[in-house]
């Protein structure tokens, strides 16, 4: 998106009041010959000047400039003009200018190369900075080498007028710009000159900056001179950064008429690669949780077996085997009695709980081992034969 702004025309130069003949001679001639010149805003407001460390300049060679009283901060641009500047820029030696930072205490000092300024002499060195409100200027006045002298012309009737008659910004960077590229555009400046003086090689300066800082120089090209009712159109390329995201400024100078135009960039192709990028991911995301959720629970194995250790071996001796037989109730006269069979048997029920399983014995043989064992008394021990104790060991 280019956006153009009008650059308002030139107001009217102020003009002597009508006096007469010898008068306004009389008051020209004074004013030229009180040496320097400045600009002000008002009577009380502190007078720029400007130096040099010689009064004779001779061009292709080197001069020391000074300046006081100047508003700090400014940049101040100096040149050698011919016929005393009357006509502005195009009386000076603009390709040859030098510019320099004004100090805390109002001062600047720079180096100027002097030029042979396109008009004749006499010849001052001006000083500028910048147009509008805050614009100051000074001059003094200089001899230069091998340059002639020409005649003063009133500056009330011979003035050049510059107006910028459109200025707009083309071009666009394609697709390489949509995805971040660097982008290109042309500023392309029309101006006229509407005054009734040929305006000489004003140079034409110009800026970028992103939002409403134009701070970055561009490269410009020579400007050529414009006879009074002439215009002439420039084409100056501009460069933006890469990824260049919000609104640019692009503006400049030409002699004393600036300009400004704006345009927006937006590296649409790589916003939205981003977007879908955060998008798929999101949608991957939602996709890996739903899946997760959705998936069958795995599957119980069932529970091992349970297992129980054997039963420790418990000893039993003869003697600990006929006391526990003796708790027991009497056998049954006949042991093939099939009522003695369906009786319940002390001693299996005694054998179960001290193996902790059901114990695979004869009961009939177990009956007949237990009225055998309680119709025999024990032997007493004899000579060496071996004592068997309750604790199972032999003596």
């Amino acid at each position: 998106m280019t956006v153009r702004r009008a650059v308002a025309p030139p107001a009217a130069h102020r003009l002597l009041s009508p006096l007469p003949g010898a008068l306004a001679a009389a008051v020209v001639a004074v004013a030229l010959a009180t040496g320097p010149s400045v600009a002000a805003d008002g009577p009380d407001a502190a007078r720029p000047a400007i130096s040099t460390d010689t009064g004779r300049l001779v061009p292709g060679r080197p001069v020391t400039v000074g300046g006081t009283d100047w508003p700090v901060g400014a940049t101040v641009q100096t040149e050698v003009c011919g016929l005393r500047a009357v006509h502005g820029s195009s009386d000076c030696d603009t390709t040859r200018g030098a510019v320099a930072l004004v100090a805390a205490d109002g001062t600047f000092r720079l180096t100027l190369l002097v030029g042979a300024p396109p008009a004749d002499c006499p010849c001052v060195l001006r000083a500028t900075t910048g147009a509008g409100q805050n614009a100051r200027s000074a001059t003094t006045e200089i001899e230069v080498a091998d340059v002639p002298e020409g005649v003063v012309p009133d500056p009330g009737t011979s003035t050049p007028q510059v107006a910028v008659v459109d200025a707009e910004l083309t071009g666009d960077g394609g697709l390489a710009e949509l995805f971040g590229g660097r982008p290109h555009r042309t500023l392309v400046v029309t101006v006229r000159n509407t005054g009734t003086a040929t305006l000489g090689r004003t140079p034409l300066i110009v800026r970028w900056g992103g939002g409403s800082s134009i701070d970055t120089d561009v490269a410009a090209p020579l400007t050529s001179p414009l006879k009074p009712g002439e215009q002439a159109t420039y084409r100056v390329p501009v460069a933006m950064p890469l990824a260049s995201f919000g609104r640019y400024s692009v503006g400049g100078r030409y002699d004393s008429r600036s300009f400004v135009v704006t345009t927006d960039l937006y590296p649409w192709g790589l916003i939205s690669v981003a977007g879908a990028s955060v998008l798929l991911t999101v949608f991957s995301a939602g996709w890996a949780i739903r899946r997760r959720r959705n998936r069958p629970p795995a599957p119980v194995p069932p529970p091992a077996p349970a297992t129980f250790p054997a039963p420790a071996a418990v000893p039993v001796t003869a003697e600990g085997l006929h006391s526990m037989l003796a708790m027991l109730p009497a056998a049954p006269a006949r042991p093939d009695d099939p009522a003695a069979r369906s009786e319940p048997l002390g001693l299996e029920g005694l054998l179960r709980r001290l193996a902790g399983r059901p114990a695979l014995i004869d009961p009939v043989r177990l009956d007949t081992l237990e009225a055998l064992l309680a119709s025999t008394p024990p032997p007493a021990p004899q000579g060496d034969a071996p004592v068997v104790t309750e604790a199972g060991r032999r003596t």
